[in-house]
């Protein structure tokens, strides 16, 4: 395009059907499209597309009546956008055909795209499986390669001890337990994507927007499903005794009654619960001219509103592209809150069975038993999953316990250097004494 060209949009779609070599380029698809949105999600649902086309040589509703299955990808162009003679271009990913409407009277054909793998079983298909000892980086790269997925994990590794996947979609389940832990996922161009919302939260905005600069917009704020900190109650494995863990302080405290594999395990899913509830504190949407920058995941600076001024989080973008070329973005998002990540309180509630006294076996009696948030003093070695798996020695360091795992564990006895703190490492029982 010359540097006359006006600016304006354009969409390019390659179509496959199902079972067909050929495949329809994109210069074929533009005689009859009409009309272009494109659904780019944080997470929680897989990207969409929908293409309206005419059909005025009745095509669309005949030879080339579109099938579920049918492949599609979509590519944006933007001639002249932001300087004259400058393009630019997005690349939508790859969809299949899921949906399909026509409406009257001159049988316009509307064709909604998923980007999910073909077949879509993984979505509908229902499977029961219990899944032990892995990370989620692990159960998420084994999901992805029974669909033919790739698999990009940006966040840090988190260990699930037992967890039963219920009758349900390799989707659903992958979702649901994201979800838990306070990942993000979606699915985009091949590939499942999994990152930390709190991590992308903190990164620089990729853009300024002033309130006059939107089109449209709308705010909200609210109190209701709001809190100040989240209380999780949960069972020690080892001996029934049913605990509590407090993150966060105040008045508007969430209740969670959930199963947990320790007490770290309980942070995470409190820290993840809380802040999720939090993200519709105050809410925004807007209409901008498109911006190639603006993707969901990044973050935006408002400014020019007063107290509504902060730092967005891009939740959902809607790419709308006319048939005449106009192009616009439909954004939602949510302004960045501070995070509830400290543990505030974590104490035993009552013991769902009485200790054991000492046999004479090397047991320990109960006044001698250790338990989470006792001070100790760590002499021998120690496993340290921070440090390589390397078994260290220790002398003489004053720790408290975080977590207490089953007595068939070598490395029983979690610690940390500050009571409440991050788990540091894992101990013996022979390693420790009571401070």
């Amino acid at each position: 395009m010359g540097v006359n060209t006006p600016r304006k949009a354009k969409v390019y779609i390659t179509y496959t059907p199902k079972g067909a070599a050929a495949t329809r380029t994109a210069d074929t698809m533009a005689e009859y499209e009409e009309g272009f949105s494109y659904v780019d999600a944080a997470t929680g649902q897989s990207d969409t597309i929908s293409l309206k086309v005419c059909n005025r040589d009745l095509r669309w509703a005949n030879k080339w009546l579109p099938k579920k299955g049918d492949k599609m990808t979509a590519k944006i162009k933007a001639f002249s956008w932001d300087t004259a003679g400058r393009d630019l271009s997005f690349s939508c990913g790859k969809f299949c055909c899921d949906d399909l409407t026509f409406s009257g009277p001159t049988l316009v054909c509307t064709i909604g795209g998923v980007s999910v793998p073909e077949g879509q079983a993984f979505r509908s298909t229902q499977r029961t499986y219990t899944w032990e000892k892995a990370t989620i980086q692990e159960i998420a790269k084994r999901i992805a390669k029974r669909y033919g997925l790739g698999l990009y994990y940006e966040a840090k590794k988190i260990y699930i001890a037992s967890m039963e996947q219920n009758k349900q979609s390799d989707c659903e389940f992958l979702n649901s337990l994201c979800e838990d832990y306070g990942l993000y996922i979606k699915v985009y161009y091949g590939k499942i994507i999994i990152y930390d919302i709190d991590t992308y939260e903190s990164k620089k905005a990729v853009a300024t927007y002033h309130i006059t600069d939107f089109d449209a917009w709308s705010y909200n704020t609210t109190l209701t499903g709001t809190y100040t900190g989240a209380t999780i109650k949960y069972s020690r494995g080892d001996n029934d005794e049913e605990l509590t863990l407090t993150v966060g302080s105040g008045s508007r405290i969430l209740n969670i009654n959930e199963k947990v594999d320790g007490l770290a395990d309980a942070q995470i899913k409190a820290c993840a619960r809380v802040n999720k509830e939090n993200r519709s504190a105050v809410t925004m949407t807007a209409t901008i001219k498109a911006n190639f920058k603006i993707v969901a995941g990044v973050c935006i600076q408002v400014k020019g509103a007063y107290n509504l001024n902060g730092k967005y989080f891009i939740d959902k973008v809607t790419h709308n592209i006319e048939a005449e070329g106009a192009y616009t973005m439909d954004l939602e998002m949510h302004k960045v809150q501070t995070k509830i990540k400290q543990v505030t309180n974590s104490s035993s509630i009552k013991p769902m069975k009485p200790a054991v006294k000492s046999s004479g076996s090397g047991a320990p009696a109960a006044s001698d038993a250790l338990a989470v948030g006792d001070k100790v003093i760590v002499n021998g070695p120690a496993h340290y999953a921070g440090n390589g798996g390397r078994s260290n020695s220790c002398s003489n360091m004053t720790m408290y316990i975080t977590e207490i795992l089953g007595g068939s564990y070598k490395y029983q006895y979690g610690v940390a250097k500050r009571k409440g703190g991050t788990r540091y490492g894992w101990c013996a029982k022979g390693s420790l004494k009571k401070a």
